[in-house]
């Protein structure tokens, strides 16, 4: 049995939370080239490899919703750890 509240997936007594984008991974490829570099990586990544390297969705979708406000041709998001990810639009 299971029941969906909330977006979250209840089965019983065991509750898995789904990540959601607000973003599409096809919009996001479409849009954006997204590079990411510091600590030894140097290197253009998918969606997958943005999430995987960012690690948490709500800061993922805030880096986006900057990246599609931005008026310019790259918009560059600086995290704490030492990371750039840098957004260029196609």
């Amino acid at each position: 049995m299971f029941a969906v509240l909330n977006k979250c997936i209840i089965f019983a007594n065991e509750i898995k939370t789904q990540r959601v984008m607000n973003y599409t991974t096809r919009t996001i490829n479409r849009n954006f080239k997204i590079k990411i570099y510091g600590l030894g990586l140097n290197k253009l990544v998918g969606v997958a490899g943005f999430r995987e390297v960012v690690g948490d969705d709500t800061l993922c979708n805030r880096l986006l919703d900057r990246a599609f406000n931005c008026l310019d041709d790259k918009q560059v998001c600086k995290l704490r750890r030492g990371i750039k990810i840098t957004f260029y639009y196609c």
